[in-house]
């Protein structure tokens, strides 16, 4: 957990040592109120649990700690099945029954979208869970140091040894355990360069995994120089319904495998949906990554224009149309969608846009654009409650009321949860 903060007496804070556990909140952590009434967010803990707390820090206005003896039980409490859980930094609710994670999501995105966006939702939100909750992680990132391999500890720069991770598909799973071995056998000679006086180095290692065959684990080269970057990190093949995708070990790819199809086919029902004249509409596509959206939206409309930044991504993309022979009804074009110049005339040559960006959502550039462009429609693909609710309350602000919104479960074992919001201008 985050050591920010400074440590205080437990008998300061608590009159008992205990606090019950109310609910979640987005970084997945439990709250609940002290006898005084003071909010402290717990590790660990579980709503309906009354747990001991350990490790009490004070943080702003709000307490941390973690969940120590669990004085009452609760009926959501299972075992996780990983022996590095809590420790490594990568899942944060493996002691939770998965139907409680679900419906702590769905009530995540409930409440940032009322308290953050001030957008009520009158029916409950749907949420599309993994067919399994366990062996769907497509992609990893693992961290090499010493001849140790493993993930980083929550809130550190340290790195936690791992020898299984039963979060990531059999293939991928694979070849950590063959990466491990290879790593230890690297680290007699860490050691042996140690005496000698040389400088250990981390490295970073980015595991992904296909639909068949071996998973690609390959060198991260984030942050390198434009020289190291040029380095071919290999690809592997994913199916996406009836569509088969390139991605590169340095191309972004949705994380669950379990839900390739079901997310693709959602979003393109979204954009789709009520149009009677689609083989005759055009789209705009932001953030498109490798094409995983972008192909099934050009099988079904006029075409459209797909714009992204990555130079990895964008050589799958472009490859990714050329093979499917859609490469004449898309333009896609590179760059940074905020720095655009361009970026209104783009977004107004389409009646649907469709927008999956980063964990931080949309820049004020790309809201003034879409305000200006005007399209018709707006698919928002989001990884953030947080972010989506404060985009979909500045949206709303110019005319695009919401429509629909689901959920899909792409990150079991974790806080994380995807949704997909389809917005009108009215």
């Amino acid at each position: 957990m985050d050591d920010s903060g400074s440590r205080m007496p437990l008998e300061d804070l608590v009159d008992d040592g205990s606090v019950r556990i109310t609910g979640f909140v987005s970084a997945g952590d439990g709250v609940g109120r002290t006898s005084e009434g003071r909010v402290v967010f717990v590790e660990g803990g579980i709503p309906g649990e009354r747990v001991e707390l350990i490790d009490v820090r004070t943080h702003k206005k709000v307490l941390r700690a973690r969940a120590g003896k669990i004085i009452e039980a609760g009926s959501d409490r299972v075992e996780p099945r990983c022996p590095h859980f809590g420790i490594c930094g990568g899942c944060r609710w493996q002691h939770v029954r998965y139907s409680a994670q679900l419906d702590a999501k769905r009530q995540i995105i409930f409440d940032a979208l009322k308290r953050i966006g001030g957008i009520s939702l009158s029916e409950e939100i749907r949420i599309v869970p993994s067919p399994d909750p366990y062996a769907y992680r497509a992609r990893a990132r693992w961290v090499e140091f010493g001849g140790t391999l493993g993930f980083r500890v929550r809130g550190s720069k340290s790195v936690s040894p791992v020898e299984v991770c039963p979060v990531l598909v059999g293939s991928a799973e694979a070849a950590l355990k063959e990466r491990v071995a290879e790593s230890e056998e690297a680290g007699l000679r860490v050691e042996d360069a140690a005496r000698r006086g040389k400088r250990q180095r981390v490295k970073e290692w980015v595991v992904t995994a296909g639909s068949e065959g071996k998973a690609l684990v390959s060198p991260s080269l984030a942050g390198r120089s434009a020289r190291g970057r040029r380095q071919t990190p290999g690809s592997v093949l994913i199916e996406v319904g009836d569509e088969s995708l390139r991605a590169s070990g340095e191309s972004f790819l949705q994380g669950n495998a379990l839900l390739w199809e079901a997310l693709a086919k959602a979003v393109r029902a979204e954009c789709m949906s009520g149009l009677e004249d689609v083989a005759s509409t055009h789209f705009a596509e932001l953030y498109a990554g490798i094409g995983f959206f972008t192909l099934g939206l050009a099988r079904e409309f006029a075409g459209g224009v797909a714009l992204e930044s990555d130079r990895s991504a964008l050589a799958d993309l472009k490859f990714n149309l050329r093979r499917a022979n859609l490469d004449d009804r898309v333009d896609v074009l590179a760059g940074r969608v905020e720095t655009r110049g361009d970026l209104t005339a783009r977004i107004a040559s389409g009646r649907v846009l469709l927008v999956d960006p980063p964990r931080i959502g949309l820049a004020p550039a790309l809201r003034e654009a879409i305000a200006a462009g005007g399209p018709e429609r707006i698919v928002y693909v989001s990884c953030d409650p947080a972010t989506l609710a404060r985009d979909l309350r500045e949206l709303g602000s110019i005319g695009y009321e919401v429509a629909t919104i689901r959920a899909f479960d792409l990150f079991p074992q974790t806080p994380h949860v995807e949704s997909i919001v389809r917005l009108e201008r009215s």
